[in-house]
């Protein structure tokens, strides 16, 4: 009986730690809580604190008051940790995204990719993200589903199966 206790107690401690080792690899719950403070704080001052922060370099489009920008969090690969999308709904059919923003142990938030000046990254249905960039002389769109356990964009077939959509974003 003894022995039947002790392995209880001991598999119960073993499952214990590792529901708690489990935990510490997740990142904060608001994570992004100072991009949204810093592009607040840009608002309100006339992006006075952009150049003391070289880590966010603010894409013109979200400077232009007749932009309505702002943010959307999604869990864009569906591994419970949440994505940060930023950017802004200027009236056309779908909204753009300058950067998209991801947590990384070790840095915090960390921009994995910006688009600016017509080429803008849109998301999609099934959390597809679409990027449109500029190669020699032509327009090339990539449709990409996030990883973030191997923190990689993967490259997909998307033509003519996902569209850019239209999101209502948090202000900042």
């Amino acid at each position: 009986m003894k022995r039947v206790i002790a392995t209880v107690l001991m598999v119960s401690f073993m499952l214990s730690v590792a529901a708690g080792l489990t935990g510490c690899f997740r990142p904060p719950k608001n994570w992004y809580k100072d991009v949204v403070a810093f592009y607040s704080e840009g608002i309100k001052t006339g992006w006075a604190n952009e150049d003391t922060n070289t880590r966010w370099e603010v894409a013109d489009e979200l400077k232009d008051p007749n932009n309505d920008i702002g943010y959307l969090i999604v869990d864009l690969d569906g591994d419970g940790t949440d994505e940060m999308l930023i950017g802004f709904n200027d009236g056309s059919t779908a909204t753009k995204f300058t950067d998209v923003i991801v947590f990384s142990f070790g840095t915090g938030p960390n921009r994995l990719m910006n688009g600016t000046n017509g080429y803008y990254i849109y998301l999609c249905s099934s959390n597809v993200l679409c990027n449109d960039s500029w190669h020699g002389s032509q327009t090339k769109r990539d449709f990409m589903k996030w990883d973030g356990k191997n923190s990689y964009f993967t490259v997909i077939d998307g033509e003519g199966k996902y569209l850019p959509m239209k999101w209502e974003l948090t202000e900042f």
